[in-house]
């Protein structure tokens, strides 16, 4: 989500003016709205290769409480899952048609923030395509 805001204040576009999802006090929609496009490849992916592989176990998490509902990662869950954040931010794809070739995780969410930048001051949707997994 960092990322992504960051991106989207890059551009000079507001944050917290989403499309998809609804308004709440201080929740950028708009951040989620492009997150949404990210979730299976990245965070997802991501979090099932953590489980998955053993890296992340019970111990990681702790459950909240009445007032703070919820199951959190331990600082020591939050430091292997950021570690491994940043390793997939690194990693080359080839999900964006319009890139003639592999772009990082971190280059391609940038590239396509400016699609949107650019779809939106043109007022031409047609100049924002999706990402597409291969």
């Amino acid at each position: 989500m960092n990322e992504i805001y960051n991106e989207i204040e890059n551009r000079g576009l507001n944050p917290y003016f989403g499309f998809m999802h609804q308004d709440h006090e201080k929740h950028p929609t708009l951040a989620s709205d492009l997150l949404e496009e990210w979730r299976a490849a990245l965070i997802d992916s991501l979090s099932m290769s953590l489980i998955n592989g053993h890296e992340l176990l019970e111990e990681h998490f702790v459950l909240g409480t009445i007032e703070k509902p919820g199951c959190f990662l331990t600082k020591e869950g939050l430091k292997i899952y950021l570690k491994k954040l940043e390793k997939k931010l690194q990693t080359k794809v080839n999900y964006l048609s319009y890139a003639p070739y592999p772009v990082t995780f971190r280059r391609a969410i940038a590239l396509q923030t400016a699609r949107l930048a650019k779809a939106i001051s043109e007022g031409d949707a047609s100049v924002y395509e999706p990402l597409i997994i291969r």
